[in-house]
């Protein structure tokens, strides 16, 4: 259990730190030093699913004198360097749809890629997610969400950070505790044992396959030796 922690923290830790290097990738456009953390604002929308995969979406809102070194870095002059960057930190995972959108009007940017694998199964229906934190101040949210909200420092620039991760629909017992490294994970239960797997396609599958055996065994069965042949052979 100790090692699987240990993996999936340096895993969570190397995905941060390659999107937050390719989203501070000039660094000279963050040489002037701000005390507002709002100057520069990242949301991060970790998104879920049943079989664990994560869908990330990474928003940011820049200041104009941010946009314009921005606009010098590789996500917006060639998207495919960036994709091929994150493959390689992320070498143990498979990254899928990764796209990215600029609206040079508001001054934003948004990357999103699905992360297959990013829930560890524990088996019978025990999942966990590490975050990757240490001490994050949470907050939970009513649609099976929580919310972390934390600044750090780039080059002398002050960066908030926000963080919402939604757990599977259906997710239950969601709670939260540290790893061996004092780190903030949650464990939830979705799924696991034989009625998780039954899903509407597969009730309704399972009836047809019941009514066939069953019209089939109504059948009228014809006699081996009383077919119409033999018939014509007996009344001679």
């Amino acid at each position: 259990m100790q090692i699987i922690m240990k993996h999936i923290f340096k895993i969570v830790k190397a995905s941060c730190f390659i999107i937050l290097s390719i989203l501070l990738c000039p660094g000279k456009s963050f040489s002037q030093v701000s005390g507002d953390p709002t100057d520069q604002i990242q949301q991060f929308t970790v998104k879920i699913d049943k079989l664990g995969d994560a869908l990330w979406e990474v928003d940011e809102k820049m200041t104009q004198a941010q946009w314009e070194g921005f606009k010098q870095g590789p996500l917006v002059n060639d998207p495919s360097i960036t994709k091929r960057d994150m493959e390689r930190a992320l070498s143990t995972y498979v990254i899928e749809d990764f796209k990215r959108d600029i609206d040079e009007m508001n001054r934003t940017m948004k990357m999103s890629f699905k992360v297959k694998a990013m829930a560890q199964y524990q088996g019978d229906g025990n999942w966990v997610y590490s975050l990757g934190a240490k001490d994050p101040i949470i907050t939970k949210l009513p649609d099976n969400s929580i919310m972390s909200t934390s600044n750090i420092a780039s080059n002398g620039q002050l960066i908030q950070q926000i963080y919402k991760i939604s757990f599977p629909d259906g997710a239950k017992n969601i709670q939260q505790s540290t790893d061996s490294f004092n780190k903030t994970i949650f464990t939830y239960k979705s799924g696991g044992g034989f009625w998780s797997y039954i899903t509407w396609n597969g009730v309704l599958g399972i009836l047809l396959i019941i009514a066939a055996v069953v019209l089939f065994v109504k059948m009228p069965k014809t006699s081996p030796g009383m077919g119409p042949n033999n018939k014509q052979i007996a009344n001679t």
